[in-house]
Protein backbone atom coordinates (compact mmCIF):
# COMPACT_ATOMS: atom_id res chain seq x y z
CA UNK A 1 0.00 0.00 0.00
CA UNK A 2 3.03 2.39 1.04
CA UNK A 3 4.52 1.63 -2.19
CA UNK A 4 1.37 2.35 -4.24
CA UNK A 5 0.94 6.00 -2.71
CA UNK A 6 4.84 6.37 -3.66
CA UNK A 7 4.44 5.53 -6.98
CA UNK A 8 1.14 8.31 -6.79
CA UNK A 9 2.75 10.69 -5.54
CA UNK A 10 6.05 9.99 -8.13
CA UNK A 11 3.90 10.37 -10.86
CA UNK A 12 2.00 13.40 -9.25
CA UNK A 13 5.16 15.08 -9.11
CA UNK A 14 6.26 14.41 -12.46
CA UNK A 15 2.66 15.39 -13.86
CA UNK A 16 3.30 18.97 -12.32
CA UNK A 17 6.77 19.03 -13.86
CA UNK A 18 5.83 17.66 -17.32
CA UNK A 19 2.63 20.57 -16.78
CA UNK A 20 5.55 23.70 -15.54
CA UNK A 21 7.42 22.58 -18.42
CA UNK A 22 4.73 22.82 -21.33
CA UNK A 23 3.01 26.24 -19.31
CA UNK A 24 7.10 27.60 -19.11
CA UNK A 25 7.50 26.72 -22.92
CA UNK A 26 4.24 28.05 -24.12
CA UNK A 27 5.64 31.25 -22.08
CA UNK A 28 8.84 31.10 -23.73
CA UNK A 29 6.84 30.90 -27.32
CA UNK A 30 4.72 33.54 -26.35
CA UNK A 31 7.25 35.87 -25.39
CA UNK A 32 9.37 35.23 -28.46
CA UNK A 33 6.62 35.26 -30.92
CA UNK A 34 5.60 38.74 -29.41
CA UNK A 35 9.10 40.02 -29.83
CA UNK A 36 9.46 38.91 -33.36
CA UNK A 37 6.17 40.95 -33.88
CA UNK A 38 7.51 44.29 -32.09
CA UNK A 39 11.28 43.81 -34.00
CA UNK A 40 10.02 44.80 -37.65
CA UNK A 41 11.11 46.69 -39.11
CA UNK A 42 15.08 46.09 -38.51
CA UNK A 43 16.23 47.14 -41.85
CA UNK A 44 15.25 49.66 -45.12
CA UNK A 45 11.86 48.78 -46.12
CA UNK A 46 11.95 48.82 -49.99
CA UNK A 47 8.55 50.53 -51.74
CA UNK A 48 8.30 50.11 -55.30
CA UNK A 49 6.03 51.86 -57.33
CA UNK A 50 4.55 51.29 -61.30
CA UNK A 51 5.25 54.87 -62.55
CA UNK A 52 8.45 57.18 -62.92
CA UNK A 53 9.37 60.32 -60.88
CA UNK A 54 6.96 63.22 -60.89
CA UNK A 55 3.83 60.71 -61.98
CA UNK A 56 0.60 61.32 -59.11
CA UNK A 57 1.47 58.14 -57.46
CA UNK A 58 5.26 58.94 -56.95
CA UNK A 59 4.54 62.52 -55.38
CA UNK A 60 2.00 61.02 -53.03
CA UNK A 61 4.12 57.54 -52.28
CA UNK A 62 7.52 59.71 -51.37
CA UNK A 63 4.75 61.35 -49.04
CA UNK A 64 4.23 58.62 -47.15
CA UNK A 65 6.95 57.04 -47.44
CA UNK A 66 8.81 59.71 -45.45
CA UNK A 67 5.76 59.51 -43.25
CA UNK A 68 6.39 55.83 -42.47
CA UNK A 69 10.05 56.48 -41.75
CA UNK A 70 9.50 58.71 -39.24
CA UNK A 71 6.91 56.73 -37.07
CA UNK A 72 8.51 53.32 -37.77
CA UNK A 73 12.17 53.98 -37.36
CA UNK A 74 13.65 52.73 -40.49
CA UNK A 75 13.96 54.19 -44.35
CA UNK A 76 11.49 53.41 -46.66
CA UNK A 77 12.88 53.50 -49.89
CA UNK A 78 11.45 54.88 -53.08
CA UNK A 79 12.04 52.23 -55.81
CA UNK A 80 10.41 53.23 -59.29
CA UNK A 81 10.25 50.78 -61.90
CA UNK A 82 8.63 52.39 -64.41
CA UNK A 83 7.15 50.49 -67.66
CA UNK A 84 4.84 47.62 -69.70
CA UNK A 85 1.95 49.02 -67.78
CA UNK A 86 2.86 48.40 -64.96
CA UNK A 87 4.25 44.65 -65.24
CA UNK A 88 7.38 45.10 -64.05
CA UNK A 89 7.17 46.77 -60.62
CA UNK A 90 4.03 44.44 -60.08
CA UNK A 91 5.70 41.34 -60.71
CA UNK A 92 8.47 42.64 -58.59
CA UNK A 93 6.27 43.09 -55.65
CA UNK A 94 4.58 39.58 -56.34
CA UNK A 95 7.74 37.88 -56.57
CA UNK A 96 9.12 39.45 -53.19
CA UNK A 97 9.60 37.50 -49.91
CA UNK A 98 6.49 37.98 -48.00
CA UNK A 99 8.56 39.92 -44.85
CA UNK A 100 7.38 43.14 -44.73
CA UNK A 101 10.50 44.72 -46.04
CA UNK A 102 8.70 45.01 -49.88
CA UNK A 103 5.75 47.03 -50.53
CA UNK A 104 3.90 48.41 -53.17
CA UNK A 105 2.58 52.02 -53.88
CA UNK A 106 0.31 51.99 -57.22
CA UNK A 107 -2.72 52.94 -58.83
CA UNK A 108 -6.03 51.01 -60.24
CA UNK A 109 -3.49 50.58 -63.76
CA UNK A 110 -2.25 47.49 -62.09
CA UNK A 111 -4.72 45.97 -59.33
CA UNK A 112 -7.87 46.67 -61.58
CA UNK A 113 -7.39 47.96 -64.94
CA UNK A 114 -4.86 45.63 -66.88
CA UNK A 115 -6.37 42.51 -66.09
CA UNK A 116 -9.52 43.63 -68.31
CA UNK A 117 -6.51 45.14 -70.96
CA UNK A 118 -4.71 42.18 -71.16
CA UNK A 119 -5.06 38.64 -72.11
CA UNK A 120 -2.06 37.22 -69.85
CA UNK A 121 -0.90 38.98 -66.80
CA UNK A 122 2.73 38.00 -65.08
CA UNK A 123 1.07 38.47 -62.01
CA UNK A 124 -2.48 38.07 -60.15
CA UNK A 125 -3.94 41.57 -59.07
CA UNK A 126 -6.08 39.76 -56.22
CA UNK A 127 -3.93 36.47 -55.23
CA UNK A 128 -0.59 37.87 -55.20
CA UNK A 129 -0.99 40.96 -53.03
CA UNK A 130 -2.55 41.76 -49.61
CA UNK A 131 -4.08 45.52 -49.53
CA UNK A 132 -2.81 47.56 -46.79
CA UNK A 133 -4.89 50.45 -47.31
CA UNK A 134 -5.81 53.50 -49.64
CA UNK A 135 -4.48 56.83 -49.44
CA UNK A 136 -6.57 58.93 -51.78
CA UNK A 137 -8.47 58.79 -55.02
CA UNK A 138 -7.81 61.37 -57.55
CA UNK A 139 -8.81 63.08 -60.80
CA UNK A 140 -7.95 63.94 -64.41
CA UNK A 141 -7.79 66.61 -67.05
CA UNK A 142 -8.15 66.58 -70.73
CA UNK A 143 -5.54 68.99 -71.94
CA UNK A 144 -4.19 69.80 -75.04
CA UNK A 145 -0.50 71.62 -76.12
CA UNK A 146 -0.86 75.39 -76.25
CA UNK A 147 -0.49 76.06 -79.63
CA UNK A 148 -3.46 74.14 -80.11
CA UNK A 149 -6.06 76.23 -82.07
CA UNK A 150 -8.91 75.79 -79.88
CA UNK A 151 -9.79 77.12 -76.38
CA UNK A 152 -12.88 74.92 -75.23
CA UNK A 153 -14.05 71.82 -75.31
CA UNK A 154 -16.70 72.31 -78.26
CA UNK A 155 -13.75 73.90 -80.68
CA UNK A 156 -11.55 71.13 -79.31
CA UNK A 157 -13.93 68.42 -80.34
CA UNK A 158 -14.34 70.28 -84.18
CA UNK A 159 -10.59 70.77 -84.56
CA UNK A 160 -10.58 66.36 -83.88
CA UNK A 161 -13.25 65.61 -86.13
CA UNK A 162 -11.48 68.27 -89.00
CA UNK A 163 -8.48 66.46 -88.66
CA UNK A 164 -8.65 62.61 -88.25
CA UNK A 165 -5.51 61.78 -89.61
CA UNK A 166 -3.00 64.37 -87.32
CA UNK A 167 -5.19 63.45 -83.89
CA UNK A 168 -3.26 61.43 -81.69
CA UNK A 169 -3.46 61.14 -77.71
CA UNK A 170 -1.13 59.39 -74.97
CA UNK A 171 -1.42 57.93 -71.71
CA UNK A 172 0.67 56.97 -68.77
CA UNK A 173 -1.77 54.86 -66.89
CA UNK A 174 -4.10 52.54 -67.78
CA UNK A 175 -7.15 55.01 -66.24
CA UNK A 176 -5.89 57.59 -68.76
CA UNK A 177 -6.16 55.49 -71.54
CA UNK A 178 -9.61 54.79 -70.68
CA UNK A 179 -10.84 58.02 -70.22
CA UNK A 180 -9.43 59.30 -73.49
CA UNK A 181 -11.39 56.31 -75.00
CA UNK A 182 -14.08 57.21 -73.40
CA UNK A 183 -14.05 60.72 -74.19
CA UNK A 184 -13.76 59.87 -78.10
CA UNK A 185 -16.41 57.69 -77.72
CA UNK A 186 -18.75 60.27 -76.31
CA UNK A 187 -17.82 63.31 -79.11
CA UNK A 188 -18.55 60.82 -81.71
CA UNK A 189 -14.17 61.48 -82.86
CA UNK A 190 -11.03 59.26 -83.37
CA UNK A 191 -7.27 59.95 -82.62
CA UNK A 192 -4.46 57.34 -82.74
CA UNK A 193 -3.79 56.33 -79.41
CA UNK A 194 -0.32 56.13 -78.24
CA UNK A 195 1.27 54.50 -75.04
CA UNK A 196 3.97 55.87 -72.90
CA UNK A 197 5.62 54.21 -69.81
CA UNK A 198 4.87 56.98 -67.53
CA UNK A 199 2.59 60.22 -67.47
CA UNK A 200 5.65 62.92 -67.65
CA UNK A 201 6.83 61.77 -70.54
CA UNK A 202 3.47 61.90 -71.78
CA UNK A 203 3.70 65.79 -71.00
CA UNK A 204 6.68 65.98 -72.73
CA UNK A 205 5.64 65.10 -75.61
CA UNK A 206 2.47 67.29 -75.52
CA UNK A 207 4.19 70.32 -75.05
CA UNK A 208 6.32 69.60 -78.26
CA UNK A 209 3.35 69.12 -80.25
CA UNK A 210 3.81 65.58 -81.46
CA UNK A 211 -0.01 64.55 -79.58
CA UNK A 212 -2.82 66.45 -80.03
CA UNK A 213 -4.08 65.60 -76.41
CA UNK A 214 -4.00 63.72 -73.09
CA UNK A 215 -6.03 62.68 -70.51
CA UNK A 216 -3.82 62.69 -67.11
CA UNK A 217 -4.10 63.01 -63.26
CA UNK A 218 -4.52 66.83 -62.37
CA UNK A 219 -1.13 66.04 -59.87
CA UNK A 220 0.92 65.16 -62.63
CA UNK A 221 0.26 67.61 -65.10
CA UNK A 222 -1.11 70.58 -62.44
CA UNK A 223 2.76 72.36 -62.60
CA UNK A 224 2.56 72.56 -66.85
CA UNK A 225 -0.92 73.72 -67.01
CA UNK A 226 -0.45 76.70 -64.27
CA UNK A 227 2.84 77.92 -66.48
CA UNK A 228 0.43 78.14 -69.50
CA UNK A 229 2.91 75.33 -71.71
CA UNK A 230 -0.55 73.04 -71.94
CA UNK A 231 -3.97 74.44 -71.44
CA UNK A 232 -6.97 72.29 -69.60
CA UNK A 233 -9.94 71.97 -71.36
CA UNK A 234 -12.23 69.99 -68.63
CA UNK A 235 -11.57 67.52 -65.38
CA UNK A 236 -13.09 64.40 -64.68
CA UNK A 237 -14.67 64.95 -61.51
CA UNK A 238 -17.96 65.55 -60.10
CA UNK A 239 -17.26 69.29 -59.74
CA UNK A 240 -14.35 71.64 -60.45
CA UNK A 241 -11.29 71.26 -58.36
CA UNK A 242 -9.76 73.98 -56.31
CA UNK A 243 -6.32 73.47 -57.96
CA UNK A 244 -7.95 74.52 -61.28
CA UNK A 245 -11.19 76.77 -60.45
CA UNK A 246 -11.30 78.37 -64.00
CA UNK A 247 -11.56 74.62 -65.77
CA UNK A 248 -15.25 73.38 -66.52
CA UNK A 249 -17.03 69.38 -65.23
CA UNK A 250 -17.30 67.11 -68.14
CA UNK A 251 -20.74 67.93 -67.45
CA UNK A 252 -20.38 72.21 -67.83
CA UNK A 253 -18.63 71.12 -70.81
CA UNK A 254 -20.67 69.22 -72.81
CA UNK A 255 -19.53 66.23 -71.96
CA UNK A 256 -21.29 64.59 -68.72
CA UNK A 257 -19.75 60.60 -69.49
CA UNK A 258 -16.62 62.11 -69.04
CA UNK A 259 -15.81 60.94 -65.22
CA UNK A 260 -12.93 59.56 -63.82
CA UNK A 261 -11.22 58.61 -60.94
CA UNK A 262 -7.92 56.94 -59.57
CA UNK A 263 -6.84 55.29 -56.55
CA UNK A 264 -3.66 55.61 -55.19
CA UNK A 265 -3.15 52.52 -52.14
CA UNK A 266 -0.94 50.61 -50.42
CA UNK A 267 -0.30 46.53 -50.93
CA UNK A 268 2.43 43.85 -49.74
CA UNK A 269 3.19 40.49 -51.10
CA UNK A 270 0.15 37.91 -50.08
CA UNK A 271 1.77 36.25 -46.94
CA UNK A 272 2.65 38.64 -45.40
CA UNK A 273 2.55 38.64 -41.30
CA UNK A 274 -0.91 39.94 -40.50
CA UNK A 275 0.90 42.22 -37.44
CA UNK A 276 2.85 44.36 -40.07
CA UNK A 277 -0.22 44.59 -42.18
CA UNK A 278 -2.43 46.24 -39.36
CA UNK A 279 0.57 48.38 -38.45
CA UNK A 280 1.23 49.90 -41.46
CA UNK A 281 -2.55 50.33 -41.80
CA UNK A 282 -2.54 52.11 -38.32
CA UNK A 283 0.27 54.61 -39.52
CA UNK A 284 -1.20 55.04 -42.63
CA UNK A 285 -3.81 56.05 -41.59
CA UNK A 286 -2.55 58.37 -38.78
CA UNK A 287 -0.32 60.18 -41.44
CA UNK A 288 -3.32 60.62 -43.49
CA UNK A 289 -5.21 62.28 -40.42
CA UNK A 290 -2.02 65.07 -40.33
CA UNK A 291 -2.71 68.78 -41.05
CA UNK A 292 0.65 69.20 -42.59
CA UNK A 293 0.22 65.95 -44.32
CA UNK A 294 -3.47 66.85 -45.76
CA UNK A 295 -2.18 70.06 -46.86
CA UNK A 296 0.74 68.52 -48.78
CA UNK A 297 -1.00 66.18 -50.77
CA UNK A 298 -3.62 68.61 -51.18
CA UNK A 299 -1.08 71.23 -52.57
CA UNK A 300 -0.78 68.70 -55.36
CA UNK A 301 -2.88 66.39 -55.88
CA UNK A 302 -7.15 67.31 -57.04
CA UNK A 303 -9.02 64.32 -55.07
CA UNK A 304 -10.22 62.76 -51.91
CA UNK A 305 -8.75 61.49 -49.29
CA UNK A 306 -9.26 57.97 -48.09
CA UNK A 307 -9.49 55.73 -44.44
CA UNK A 308 -10.01 52.07 -44.63
CA UNK A 309 -8.82 49.06 -42.85
CA UNK A 310 -7.96 46.27 -45.29
CA UNK A 311 -10.73 44.55 -45.45
CA UNK A 312 -12.70 47.46 -46.04
CA UNK A 313 -10.17 48.26 -49.46
CA UNK A 314 -10.32 44.45 -50.56
CA UNK A 315 -14.31 45.42 -50.81
CA UNK A 316 -13.37 48.80 -52.58
CA UNK A 317 -10.97 46.80 -54.94
CA UNK A 318 -13.72 44.29 -55.70
CA UNK A 319 -15.85 47.05 -56.73
CA UNK A 320 -13.93 49.24 -58.23
CA UNK A 321 -12.72 45.70 -60.45
CA UNK A 322 -16.62 45.86 -61.58
CA UNK A 323 -16.71 49.95 -62.57
CA UNK A 324 -13.48 49.58 -64.74
CA UNK A 325 -14.81 46.15 -66.72
CA UNK A 326 -17.89 47.79 -67.32
CA UNK A 327 -16.13 51.19 -68.64
CA UNK A 328 -13.46 48.99 -70.50
CA UNK A 329 -16.03 47.36 -72.56
CA UNK A 330 -18.73 50.34 -73.20
CA UNK A 331 -15.88 52.00 -75.07
CA UNK A 332 -14.66 48.92 -76.95
CA UNK A 333 -11.29 48.19 -75.60
CA UNK A 334 -10.00 44.74 -76.46
CA UNK A 335 -7.47 42.49 -74.24
CA UNK A 336 -4.22 42.73 -76.00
Amino acid sequence: MKNSLNHSRGLGRMLKGVLTGLLLGSAALASISATAQQAWPTKPVRVILPFGPGSATDIVARAVAEEFRSELGQPFIVDNRAGANGFIAAEAVARAPADGYTLFITSNTTQTNNQFLFKKLPYDPVKDFVPIGPINEQYYVLAVPQSMPVNNVAEFVAWLKANPDKASYGWGAAVAQIAGATFLKEVGATATGVPYKSSPQVTTDLIGGQLSFTVQGVTSGLQVLKSGRLKALMVSSPERVPQLPDVPTGAEAGVPGFRASAFIGVFAPTGTPEHIVKLLNATLIKALRKPEMIARIDACCAGRFIHSSPAEFAEYLRKDRERWSTSINAVGIKPE
